[in-house]
């Protein structure tokens, strides 16, 4: 029994040794984090407000269409915002950003039966990276 206590006990050293001993990252770690904290910055230069409402991207290295939550936003002509976003599975492969957008009609309302899009550059997405879409 007393055996038992001591492997037991010699267990519980190694594990909490274990959890204290930081390694350095290695190749793959450090890929997994290299579209983190990346900045999407978007410029209205359509002539109108538009509303902003969703936010895709392109996971070249997959070829699969990811997408990122964002609540509406209207962005006034000539105004613009920024998100910043995890692209997550995207790594070390390109990617574009695409967000989609509405545009008023003359009642004043939103169109909802049209879509419209634009699309970044493709970029080699890197931590902390800004991706700039300009919306014509």
């Amino acid at each position: 029994m007393k055996l038992l206590a001591t492997a037991a006990a010699a267990a519980a050293v190694c594990a909490i040794a274990g959890l204290a001993t930081v390694a350095p990252m290695n190749e793959a770690e450090a890929a997994f984090d290299r579209c983190k904290d990346v900045k999407i910055s978007v410029k209205n230069s359509t002539g109108a407000p538009i509303q902003v409402y969703d936010l895709d991207y392109r996971d070249l290295g997959s070829n699969r269409w990811r997408s990122e939550n964002i609540s509406n936003r209207v962005i006034s002509d000539g105004g613009s915002y920024k998100w910043k976003r995890t692209l997550e599975g995207v790594n070390n492969a390109k990617t574009f950003i695409r967000v989609q957008f509405r545009k008023l009609k003359s009642n004043g309302k939103w169109d909802r039966l049209n879509t419209w899009y634009a699309n970044s550059k493709t970029v080699t997405c890197k931590k902390g990276k800004t991706i700039k879409v300009n919306f014509r």
